[in-house]
C-alpha cells in the first residue's frame, strides 16, 4: 500500500513539474507575442510616417528610394505577422 501511495506521489510530482514547464513556456510565447505586436506597431508608424513624407515633396529618385524603403518594411511586416500567427496558434 505505501508502495503504491509513494508511485502516486511520484507521478503526482511528475505532472506538476511538466505543468510548471508549460507555464513557463506559455509565459515565453506570450512575450515574443508582445515583442512583436509592439515591432508591427512601430513598423506600421514607419510606414504611415514615409508615406506622408512622400505625399509632400517628392522627386522621382525619392519617390523611387522611398518606395523600395516602403517595400522593405512591408516584407518586414508580412513575416512579423505571419510570425505572430504561427505563435497565436502554438499558443
Amino acid at each position: 500500500m505505501e508502495a503504491m501511495l509513494q508511485k502516486i506521489l511520484e507521478g503526482q510530482t511528475k505532472l506538476f513539474d511538466g505543468q510548471a514547464q508549460i507555464i513557463r513556456r506559455l509565459d515565453t510565447i506570450d512575450n515574443r507575442l508582445d515583442n512583436i505586436d509592439s515591432k508591427l506597431s512601430e513598423n506600421t508608424r514607419f510606414i504611415s510616417a514615409l508615406s506622408q513624407d512622400v505625399a509632400r515633396t517628392a522627386t522621382k529618385e525619392d519617390v523611387a528610394s522611398l518606395s523600395a524603403s516602403i517595400e522593405a518594411l512591408n516584407t518586414r511586416l508580412f513575416k512579423q505577422e505571419s510570425e505572430l500567427i504561427l505563435l497565436k496558434t502554438a499558443k
